[in-house]
């Protein structure tokens, strides 16, 4: 089965006793972070601590790295780490600011699928070049960092024209559209508002930061019955041949991918 980014949720990489409680706690995967999660002292041996982890026994199918940024000393540490090492499902690339970014991570572990952070004014202005680059699995959104360079408030209404552009980008070229984290997990309201508007700008999942956003978030990308029950009927009915009709509707291909989009969504829904 392949690799499903749609719910990851975080993990300090220097916490190997959190790694299996991250991917039981009913996400899609977990991402192992040698970056943010992990103090600058700290690094070399949550790197170990991974490395030890990946070349274990056990299934890594749902197991993401997110190492540090690409062209900084602990990131060439990071990849070169990866490339000696058991592959997970994917490598997490932070501050990806155009496609050479993601040249040097396939220089060092090859054909490893990248879930890419747009989370920099260079990321957001090169996104549909970095999109196109080779071994993208998905384009992440990252508020927070790119607020902070930009001067601006990390709030849905100022990050809106950035996170439409991303998911433009993704989907122009395929890949997924992964909305950041939300901040906030002691109101469950928070990411369940925040998942419902990621999924109605298009995105297809949502990083998670704490396990209890992960029902929540579930709750905010689950489409009513209403729409289960047609996206159902309209994929039922493509398939006995074109062209279709429901409701008195033709089906044409837009038609037919937004029913099977409601469909992995509701799997994401639970």
């Amino acid at each position: 089965m392949a690799f499903d980014p749609s719910l990851l949720l975080f993990v300090p990489a220097d916490r190997p006793d959190r790694f299996g409680k991250a991917l039981a706690a009913g996400g899609t995967g977990a991402i192992l972070d040698l970056e943010d999660a992990v103090a600058p002292d700290r690094k070399e041996d949550a790197r170990e601590q991974v490395r030890a982890y990946l070349d274990a026994e056990g299934d890594h199918t749902r197991v993401a790295v997110r190492v540090n940024a690409p062209d900084t000393p602990a990131g060439r540490a990071d990849l070169a780490m990866l490339a000696g090492a058991r592959r997970p499902a994917a490598v997490v690339v932070p501050k990806v600011g155009d496609p050479r970014d993601c040249a040097l991570v396939s220089d060092a572990v090859g054909d490893l699928a990248q879930i890419v952070l747009i989370e920099s004014a260079r990321g957001v202005a090169h996104c549909e070049s970095i999109a196109e680059a080779a071994h993208v699995l998905a384009l992440a959104f990252g508020p927070y960092d790119l607020a902070a360079e930009l001067g601006s408030e990390p709030d849905a209404d100022v990050m809106l024209p950035h996170r439409a552009r991303m998911v433009v980008a993704a989907r122009a070229a395929g890949r997924w559209a992964i909305d950041g984290p939300s901040r906030e997990y002691g109101d469950p309201a928070i990411p369940a508002r925040d998942a419902a508007l990621a999924r109605r700008l298009g995105f297809d999942g949502k990083l998670l930061i704490h396990p209890s956003q992960i029902a929540p978030v579930r709750e905010g990308f689950a489409p009513t019955a209403e729409q289960l029950a047609y996206a159902r009927r309209v994929v039922e009915a493509a398939a006995k041949g074109s062209p279709a009709v429901v409701d008195g509707t033709m089906i044409d291909a837009p038609i037919e991918e937004s029913a099977k989009r409601v469909l992995r969504r509701a799997r994401i829904g639970g």
